[in-house]
């Protein structure tokens, strides 16, 4: 060993013999080789799983997100709709929001978040951006419920926009449908005419949209001639509302300036 160590006697031997092991100590590393890369290769894949999942969710979020922009531009669309509607009336105005809506098919009412707190009274005229929906029946502190002109039970007066001819508008039980009812037959409805609110009865204010004449029925047979009605405001689809404090009397004296000049 001093000899070789001196002398490198040996060293052609051990090169010859590190040579010939080499293969063998590759193939002895394979496995812990395979591990590691088999390890590194599922921690990889499993980070990667997750942050497809993290991408996804997120995705998912941005979604909800847009969607709740869309419903908030829709609502706010609808909000400057109302606020439209608002400047007809001169009278005390509010906004309400509808909390339900009366799963009996024969029951038109819905019930809103405004009560006798918010000065809600018994009789107040309902409308939205589009016409008159109907008005409070039944008031508490926090809601009110309101019977919506559809009912069975309702009936609005109302006057022909186009030649003022007047008639009363009740409820059919049916969606967004009223019926003129006990006409004439030579009354002057045609298909298309707009009913507004006449403001006989000092409930609802006048010339609000009612709605539209679909038909005109007449039928010599019979004593009395009708006209089917859709209305104005789309019941089934309504959210937000205005609660009305009119002002007849300044509407009266309005009328009567009118009339004088």
């Amino acid at each position: 060993m001093v000899s070789d160590n001196q002398r490198q006697q040996t060293s052609s031997i051990r090169f010859f013999l590190s040579t010939a092991l080499s293969p063998f100590e590759f193939l002895a590393s394979l496995p812990s080789g395979f591990l590691d890369w088999a390890d590194t290769s599922m921690t990889s894949r499993s980070q990667l799983m997750l942050e497809i999942k993290e991408l996804r969710d997120e995705q998912m979020f941005l979604k909800v997100q847009s969607q709740k922009m869309i419903s908030l531009e829709s609502e706010n669309a609808h909000l400057r709709q109302l606020l439209g509607s608002l400047k007809r009336e001169r009278g005390r105005r509010r906004i309400a929001e509808i909390m339900s809506v009366d799963s009996a098919p024969s029951n038109h009412t819905v019930t809103i978040n405004k009560g006798t707190k918010d000065g809600v009274y018994l009789g107040q005229p309902i409308l939205d951006s589009t016409g008159i929906l109907g008005q409070v029946i039944d008031t508490s502190v926090m809601t009110s419920k309101v019977l919506l002109i559809t009912d069975n039970t309702h009936a609005i007066p109302v006057k022909i926009l186009r030649n003022g001819f007047r008639a009363i508008a009740k409820g059919t039980g049916l969606a967004n449908q009223l019926i003129l009812g006990q006409l004439p037959h030579t009354a002057d409805i045609k298909p298309g005419d707009v009913i507004v609110t006449s403001g006989l009865g000092m409930r609802f204010p006048v010339g609000f949209p009612v709605g539209t004449v679909d038909s005109f029925n007449t039928d010599r047979g019979q004593s009395f001639a009708s006209a089917n009605v859709t209305t104005s405001a789309d019941l089934l689809r309504t959210g937000l509302v205005i609660l009305l404090w009119p002002n007849f009397a300044q509407a009266a004296s309005t009328t009567e300036n009118k009339v004088e000049h």
